[in-house]
């Protein structure tokens, strides 16, 4: 039986396109973006093809002309069309390769392009799956720079058209000679190839732990420089433990370019052998061709170019088609990204009311299951909301609250059981319509670094209403803190982008993600969890707000204080992934249950607090 680590490493593996194929896919979008890009590129291969063709010639036709007998001038008018010719040709070739290398960034714009537009539209549940997080990191690795598969087609094609066609030409030159030298050569450079196809078959087979040494140590050099993990770092001590993380996967990324360097120089003796052999075969057949005298000393000096240009067309070929097997493989994870299903529906489906107001809201029979989780998150869990009830759900940390909302919201479906909302599966609607009813602040929350309106308004400044967007301010508590700033709504955000960006305070983050939401007026408001970084008493007050914000509108608050589900129509209590009591506030105080147990715990927290704090002063 398969692990799943072993399943995992089949799907990334799986080879869903031919080298062809993906040859084609990269020939098609260039022809679509910027189709100049192939014509330069047969014009190298055309150039590049010609310019050894008059290196090598060059020789034989000054020695026929010397030992016929040709005037001085001859001879000199015959060098300088072939030089002329060489000089003109090594100058087009070095401008078409510099040229063809700086229009790819083109390229790399509109793959990179795509590639973020997958990540931005992709089912959510996909942003949660290991596969799709693993083909995500390995496509941005096959197209972020010219050095990247996707990109080095670009070079790596025209060198092996030009090897294939100089090739050709070669070919026909060398029978001539006889066809066993032409068979000989080609053997030889059969056995250089696969010897440099098991370097390449290795390290496809050990790319992924480069990968993961890479990407570990990535992620400490990000965050070396952040602010947001800099305080953590410094109170616990913990820059000794990154640098000996650090440390070890730079050891470990080490030890793998040194199994590389070790495979890659046994390669080349063995190369180096196998071509010492053939030329030296090669040249000693010419020599005795020329000692019994059935090829010219203009001949010898023609063939003799032209078997070091095969030997040099078959290596360029062979390297390139062993490169172009790493290639495929890049390119194979970012079209299997591209490509990665999306079942969330995107057009047609069930209209949904235009009204702006409430529907009921019901959770059928619904269980959830995280991949490689072994029970279900929420299990068997039936839920009714009335359109326009304000509920709030309560429950300890893992006992299924976040996975609740994300499934009202429709950023996930159901594993069994289904959602509803005005009686229809949300999995009937358009997905993108469905989340335009959702308001909703979560824990873990987006911030662009734009102007504070715009993040308000989540589009640019000619598109938003400043009124609207005041509006939403002042609703949210934040409005007086943004007329004390320089330019107001219109100061930038963050010091990441700008050095006089602006910095909040975590309940002042809260207050504008608040005012985001009012902003979107959506007619289902769902705040998990947003007053985390608030006290008590300001939790309180601002839950108030939320409860009048919320008039008209169905309302889900998700708080782990207890005290502030007291203005809400409903609370539901989630523990094991169901509901285990619901009720009002003071019902529930009532039942002397579970609910009363934890607002009790809570409440005798605060009290010994109030009075260590009265004891104090």
């Amino acid at each position: 039986m398969k692990t799943k680590k072993q399943t995992s490493s089949d799907e990334l593996n799986r080879t869903h396109y031919s080298t062809i194929q993906n040859i084609w896919y990269c020939i098609c979008n260039t022809a679509k973006v910027r189709f100049s890009i192939l014509v330069w590129c047969v014009l190298l291969v055309a150039v590049n093809v010609t310019l050894p063709l008059l290196t090598t010639y060059l020789p034989k036709v000054v020695l026929d002309r010397v030992s016929s007998g040709n005037s001085l001038r001859e001879l000199v008018m015959v060098v300088l069309a072939f030089t002329g010719g060489i000089a003109l040709l090594t100058c087009a070739s070095q401008f078409l390769t510099r040229y063809i290398g700086l229009r790819r960034f083109v390229m790399i714009d509109t793959y990179l392009l795509e590639y973020v537009k997958k990540g931005l539209t992709t089912d959510y549940r996909n942003q949660e799956n290991e596969i799709f997080r693993k083909l995500q990191s390995y496509s941005l690795e096959a197209c972020i720079n010219d050095r990247s598969p996707l990109i080095s087609i670009y070079s790596t094609l025209p060198i092996l058209m030009t090897g294939i066609l100089g090739l050709s030409v070669y070919w026909a030159i060398l029978s001539q000679l006889h066809i066993l030298v032409v068979v000989f050569l080609m053997a030889s450079a059969l056995v250089g190839y696969f010897l440099k196809r098991k370097i390449l078959h290795w390290m496809a087979e050990q790319n992924r732990e480069r990968i993961d040494y890479q990407q570990r140590m990535g992620y400490i050099s990000r965050n070396a420089g952040e602010l947001r993990p800099a305080k953590d770092i410094r109170l616990y001590h913990m820059a000794k433990w990154f640098s000996d993380i650090y440390n070890k996967n730079m050891d470990g990324l080490a030890g793998w370019y040194r199994r590389l360097t070790r495979k890659l120089f046994g390669n080349a003796v063995y190369g180096g052998g196998i071509s010492l052999l053939r030329e030296t075969a090669a040249y000693l057949y010419l020599i005795a061709l020329i000692w019994r005298g059935q090829i010219t000393v203009a001949d010898f000096v023609l063939y003799f170019g032209i078997i070091a240009g095969f030997s040099s067309w078959l290596d360029n070929i062979f390297s390139k088609l062993s490169e172009l097997n790493q290639w495929n493989l890049g390119a194979n994870y970012y079209r299997s990204y591209l490509e990665y299903p999306d079942t969330y529906r995107r057009e047609g489906g069930e209209k949904l009311s235009s009204d702006g107001l409430p529907k009921e809201i019901e959770l059928r029979n619904v269980s959830y299951k995280y991949e490689g989780a072994e029970t279900d998150t929420l299990h068997h869990f039936s839920l009714k909301i009335k359109p326009g009830e304000h509920l709030a759900i309560v429950g300890l940390n893992g006992a299924g609250k976040t996975t609740l909302v994300k499934l009202i919201c429709g950023l996930t479906d159901p594993t069994e059981g289904q959602v509803l909302y005005g009686g229809v599966d949300i999995r009937e609607y358009n997905r993108q319509e469905y989340y335009r009813l959702v308001s909703a602040v979560f824990q873990q929350y987006s911030i662009l670094p734009v102007a504070i309106e715009e993040i308000v308004a989540e589009t640019t400044s000619e598109k938003l209403n400043s009124d609207k967007v005041e509006q939403s301010l002042k609703s949210a508590g934040l409005w007086d803190k943004i007329q004390q700033l320089p330019q107001g709504v219109h100061s930038q955000y963050g010091r990441d982008i700008f050095d006089d960006g602006i910095e909040f305070s975590g309940g002042e983050v809260q207050k504008l993600l608040l005012a985001r939401a009012l902003y979107k007026a959506a007619p289902l408001l769902i705040l998990d969890e947003p007053t985390a970084a608030l006290d008590p008493i300001a939790e309180s007050e601002m839950y108030q707000n939320y409860s009048r914000f919320s008039d008209g509108k169905t309302a889900l608050f998700i708080s782990h204080r207890l005290a502030s589900t007291s203005f809400c129509d409903r609370v539901i209590l989630i523990d094991n992934g169901a509901i285990c009591e619901e009720g009002t506030h003071d019902s529930l105080l009532a039942l002397k249950g579970k609910y009363c147990e934890l607002f009790e715990m809570q409440a005798k927290y605060y009290r010994e607090k109030a009075q260590s704090e009265e004891a104090a002063e």
